[in-house]
């Protein structure tokens, strides 16, 4: 495999530079136990794997790997589905009104009165609430709809052994990082509210599954153009690490003359497309909905709102009630009002005020750590370590990789990481945004692993 010397000398000082943010938004957001206790965990994890790389060690065997997946999917099955049962999840906002107007548009197929302006506002909404309301009227209650789509989030940590398996054929270590995976959305409770976040989190880990399958090539992209038109429209942000893939993918089909596998894909994507909108568009009409530019959430007001000083480029409940303001006069006049606001602020703010937003947005959406409180038994705070020190670990872990991997697939992982970075620095922030592209996380860190393994070897 060709060496990407050159790749490695851009994205080591990038990752360094995420890793010191990430840090100091890490330590910003926790309380002094849970540092110390993570950095602990983490300094002895990082000695056992330097350890484990120096040892020969034997493979398990296909069929020990076969039930070592079965067996980590049904043990946290049953752990999610009793967290599920019983424990109370603390749905707030935008959880709250789509999980309403699910249950409402099963029973009766119309939309709440009072979620008129919410949804006008976010039109994408529609999408999840259609998906949720047919698993509500399926399963027959909500309850239900929480425990299926926990077990989406259960499937991508068998992706994530999967794709680990495809990239570096190390059965043992991919298993490990799928349960390490398991502990991490088990003990994160906003993977159990169904929403895009949880929902859309298997497309990104099964786009890159089907990228390393070792299929006939016009058959992988056809797959994968699929993936990428449905996650699409389940959570528009899923596309962030497509777009690495289609960078490095068409270099490669390019350097290969292999024309007809990109049309291929084009046409594939195109038509996957045209037919989900179809789909799409009949559902609102059956509903009676209509899009509102008056109304609508643009890019504009998503930028005007991730650069927002006041807030730090978090939400700001000034710029959201003007987003529901129908006074402008036309769409056109509405986007201007926001596009002005984002650029006020951002020609407010001098170079080190500029280094200082971004540090503080890398901060808050990859460091804060989806802070939860476990309140169902006694080791709550056990649980939180827990869950935080495998998240680190794997952050840690991703970020070393890149000093010895010369792989353009990881650098192209690396790219849809930054892709994500660039994304929530210029829209607003938050920590449940970055849930989507934590099993390509997880894929890095056993890579890493195993890739250092090799080279001691």
């Amino acid at each position: 495999m060709k060496d990407y010397r050159g790749l490695q000398i851009i994205f080591i000082p990038l990752m360094v530079l995420f890793f010191i943010c990430m840090n100091l938004g890490f330590i910003k957001y926790n309380d002094g136990i849970t540092i110390v206790s993570i950095f602990g965990l983490t300094g002895l994890s990082l000695i056992s794997i330097w350890r484990y790389c120096k040892t020969c060690s034997s493979d398990i065997t296909r069929e020990a790997y076969k039930w070592w997946l079965i067996g980590v999917f049904f043990v946290f099955f049953i752990l999610q589905t009793l967290i599920c049962l019983y424990v109370p999840l603390n749905y707030y906002s935008d959880f709250i009104i789509v999980r309403e107007q699910a249950m409402h548009m099963a029973r009766d197929y119309s939309l709440m009165p009072n979620f008129d302006v919410y949804f006008h506002s976010y039109p994408f909404q529609m999408d999840i609430v259609f998906i949720i309301s047919a698993l509500y009227s399926i399963l027959g209650s909500y309850t239900g709809v929480e425990i299926f789509t926990s077990q989406l989030v259960n499937v991508s940590a068998i992706l994530v052994a999967m794709t680990i398996y495809n990239i570096t054929g190390n059965r043992r270590i991919s298993v490990v990082w799928a349960i390490m995976f398991d502990v991490f959305s088990t003990f994160c409770l906003k993977t159990y509210m169904p929403y895009t976040a949880n929902i859309g989190m298997i497309f990104p880990i099964l786009m890159l599954y089907v990228y390393t399958l070792r299929i006939n090539r016009i058959l992988r992209i056809i797959l994968l153009a699929l993936v990428v038109a449905v996650g699409y429209r389940v959570k528009m942000t899923t596309i962030i690490p497509f777009i690495a893939m289609a960078i490095f993918g068409t270099y490669t089909l390019l350097k290969d003359r292999d024309i007809k596998t990109a049309m291929v894909g084009i046409v594939s994507f195109l038509m996957f497309s045209i037919s989900i909108t179809m789909v799409h568009n009949s559902l609102l009409n059956e509903v009676g909905f209509v899009n509102d530019d008056r109304i609508e959430h643009s890019l504009s007001f998503y930028l005007a709102m991730g650069q927002n000083n006041a807030t730090g480029g978090q939400f700001s409940p000034e710029i959201a009630a003007m987003g529901d303001n129908m006074d402008f006069p036309s769409k056109e006049a509405r986007d201007k009002y926001f596009l002005d606001i984002a650029k006020k602020n951002f020609c407010e703010r001098s170079i080190i005020d500029h280094v200082k937003f971004f540090a503080a947005k890398i901060g808050f959406c990859w460091g804060e750590t989806y802070i939860d409180h476990l309140y169902f038994c006694k080791w709550d705070k056990l649980l939180l370590i827990l869950k935080h020190y495998t998240w680190y670990l794997a952050m840690t872990l991703m970020v070393i990789g890149t000093f010895f991997i010369r792989d353009k697939r990881y650098y192209m992982l690396q790219l849809g990481i930054w892709g994500a970075i660039a994304y929530l620095y210029l829209s607003e922030a938050g920590a449940r945004y970055v849930l989507l592209y934590m099993p390509l996380v997880y894929v890095m860190a056993g890579w890493a692993i195993l890739e250092y393994k090799r080279l001691k070897q």
